[in-house]
Order: C-alpha cells, then structure tokens, then sequence
C-alpha cells in the first residue's frame, strides 16, 4: 500500500495531530457537520478520530478509513476522502471539504487520485458514491470524475425534520481506463 497519494497541488495522507486545529476547522462548520457525523466537533474528539483512523490499515476490507486532503502548497490539510473496499472488488468514495476550499477542484482532483489508485493498484472493478439530493456539489464532482448515475432513492433519510432523496453513482474499471485516456488526451 503507497501512501501517501501526491497530486499536482495535493497530498492524500493519513492524519498527524498537527492536523487537529485544521480538522476541527472543517467539522466546526455546519455543512460539513450535517454530513460527516461521524467527528464531534471538539479538540479531545478530534484526537479521538485521528487515533481511530490511524488505526485502520488503509484498504482492509469492509472498514472505511479516512485520508487528510493536504494542499501541498501551505500543508493546510481542507478536506478528507473516505474509501472502502468491498466484497466483489467493489469500493466506495466519499468526502468533505472546507468551505474555504470549494469550487477549486480539490475534491476532484483528489477523488480522481485515489480512484486511480483504487482501480490500478487494488485492481478494484467498481466504485460508489452514495450523496443527498441536497448535496449538489457531492453530485457534480461524481459527474466530473466520470460517475454515472446509478440510482435516485426518494425520502430515504429524515435529516432535521426533513426527508431527504439520496443519489448513487457508480463507475467501472473499464470506463474509468477510458475517463483516464480522455483526461490524458485533453492535456
């Protein structure tokens, strides 16, 4: 397993409590509190989670680790990806990202990296991501990456006394081959 995964401007690593301060930066702000639940916005619950997700070996299968989203520019760390992998060389992505940082095409760019990795170097043959029909940042980015819409689950979780649709997209080893042939092409 290589970690980390480097890209142009980022770096996807497992968490240092260096990080603290910056990870509760971004679960102290209420759109990424409503949806990663699981880090309680306090330093002693931060350090909680970074011990827990240091713990986890990165890939083992059926359990969900998390990789920091460092620019490599300021070492900021403005996000995190969340992989599984699964049985029938399945995987799947999530994330979170700072405010601050939205709309720069860090997700993307991130997301594309550990797929990359999910389908090369874990031979993976499918990847997920599952989003709220309120999410449509969450959804664009799995459109950019080359997702395609595999399912629309209406009212599916009651999130503050409202119902919410969730959205899963999937894509393949073999048209992820083809994203990737594009993305090179297009250079």
């Amino acid at each position: 397993m290589t970690l980390p995964i480097i890209t142009k401007r980022l770096i996807l690593r497992r968490f240092t409590y260096d990080d603290s301060p910056d990870i509760l930066e971004l679960v102290s702000h209420p759109s990424v509190a409503r949806i990663t639940t699981n880090i309680e916005a306090s330093e002693s619950k931060v350090r909680e989670y970074i011990d827990k997700q240091n713990s986890i070996p990165p890939f083992e299968k059926n359990r969900w680790f998390d990789l920091g989203i460092e620019k490599k520019d300021d070492g900021k760390v403005i996000g995190l990806l969340s992989f599984v992998c699964e049985d029938h060389q399945q995987g799947a992505i999530g994330w979170s990202l700072g405010i601050d940082h939205r709309g720069k095409g860090y997700v993307t760019e991130g997301a594309r990296a550990l797929i990359s990795y999910a389908f090369t170097a874990l031979a993976l043959h499918r990847i997920r991501a599952t989003t709220s029909s309120i999410n449509p940042a969450s959804w664009k980015v799995m459109e950019r990456i080359g997702m395609r819409k595999e399912a629309h689950f209406h009212e599916v979780e009651l999130r503050d006394g409202e119902w919410i649709d969730v959205l899963v997209y999937g894509i393949l080893a073999k048209e992820w081959a083809t994203e990737e042939d594009v993305q090179r092409n297009s250079l």
